[in-house]
């Protein structure tokens, strides 16, 4: 497949020159004008040579494209990089356009966007069999995923009067992912549960006493039978248990990004608390799914990520936050709820953020199954987290 697609952008004054240079000819010929002879064969000797310049220039240009995402926080720096081998004719005082989603931003800041999209412009020349290499930086600015989303060489004729543009016709597979910033989640400290449980926390109220993670010296305000008695006589002091911290941990964050049909204006900082919220449960050590009500194909019909914790598990989270596309198709929230509460692996804990859904029936259901409710409350600058009372609905029996 070819890489570029060619085309000319010619200056009218030119074909009339060359039409001109043409009669001149004829006429030195008829007038045996020796000087206006030479000077008309000059210029249809230039004009050729232009006209086959220009049809080899850029015929064996290849562009070696990189598959290749690279992940940045916000002000951060990177830089789109741009391989080019010529094995055909040279190519001179050129232009490379290229035009990129504004998520990123050009380091030379004298750049504007429009439409949301940058228009870079770099001197461009190559000679036969030659590499280049074209750097351009850039700062992640947005959360987001930046393309390439055009490339193209503008090549000038000779005299000036237009030029032949080469156009790449394929997609470019460099991307930018850029994560998003934080936005302030208060009181997360109800996150922290008192419900026992099996999962291993750094504070809780309760122990795993079938399974010792060790001893320590003893103290008076020691219980008697936690003395371990074989490790006292081997070190000839009294030695205490010591067993993990056990509770009930587990939660799902589920994001509802709508607002009747449309997108919420919140969006942003919805997903700016879930990544604060993301950072937290991964420092405590909490397990958390997400769910963000997106179209999506596959098994599951909507952004979801199963329960997990650590760096791998949070970047996964991160990806999914910069993902999400405004211009999205919405799945609709209560779908998104009742599909959880059926098909997922269902958490000790739920938060809601977002629009509230226009039945709760899947909140009830969730209710009925000893799942704690919270809300996700957008504040200003900040986020807070809230208990939501849902009554269970009794059921009458005939």
């Amino acid at each position: 497949m070819k890489q570029w697609r060619k085309y000319t952008v010619e200056d009218h004054y030119f074909s009339v020159t060359g039409l001109i240079a043409i009669i001149l000819f004829f006429a030195s010929l008829y007038f045996h004008s020796w000087p206006v002879f030479f000077a008309a064969v000059m210029f249809i000797i230039l004009s050729y040579s232009n006209a086959k310049y220009l049809k080899l220039a850029g015929k064996k240009l290849i562009f070696h494209d990189q598959k290749r995402r690279d992940k940045f926080f916000p002000e951060e720096s990177g830089e789109w990089v741009l391989h080019f081998e010529n094995q055909g004719v040279p190519i001179l005082k050129g232009e490379l356009l290229i035009y990129f989603d504004d998520v990123v931003s050009p380091s030379d800041e004298t750049y504007v966007p429009r439409l949301s999209i940058y228009e870079i412009s770099i001197p461009f020349s190559i000679n036969f069999r030659h590499n280049n290499i074209i750097k351009i930086p850039f700062i992640a600015r947005n959360r987001g995923m930046a393309k390439i989303r055009k490339m193209e060489i503008h090549i000038p004729h000779f005299f000036g009067l237009g030029e032949t543009v080469l156009e790449y016709n394929q997609l470019m597979m460099q991307e930018a992912l850029v994560y998003p910033q934080t936005l302030n989640v208060k009181n997360k400290n109800a996150l922290m549960t008192d419900r026992q449980g099996e999962s291993e926390t750094p504070y809780s109220l309760f122990e795993d006493l079938l399974a010792p993670a060790g001893t320590r010296d003893y103290n008076r305000s020691d219980s008697f039978n936690r003395i371990h008695w074989k490790a006292s006589a081997r070190k000839q002091v009294l030695q205490t248990k010591i067993f993990d911290k056990v509770a009930e941990t587990g939660w799902n964050l589920s994001i509802n990004i709508s607002d009747r049909h449309s997108i919420t204006g919140e969006i942003e900082e919805l997903l700016k608390s879930t990544a604060d919220l993301a950072y937290y449960f991964v420092q405590k050590n909490i397990p958390f799914s997400l769910c963000i009500n997106i179209r999506k194909a596959g098994n599951t019909p909507f952004y979801y990520i199963a329960a997990g914790t650590g760096k791998e598990h949070l970047q996964k989270v991160l990806e999914m936050l910069a993902l999400v596309d405004t211009h999205g198709s919405i799945y609709p929230y209560e779908k998104m709820l009742s599909f959880y509460s059926r098909h997922l692996s269902v958490q000790p804990f739920f938060l809601h953020g977002g629009r509230e859904p226009k039945y709760d029936d899947s909140l009830q259901a969730l209710v009925q199954r000893g799942v704690s409710i919270y809300d996700l409350l957008i504040q200003g600058e900040n986020a807070a987290i809230h208990k939501k009372t849902i009554v269970k609905r009794k059921v009458v029996l005939s």
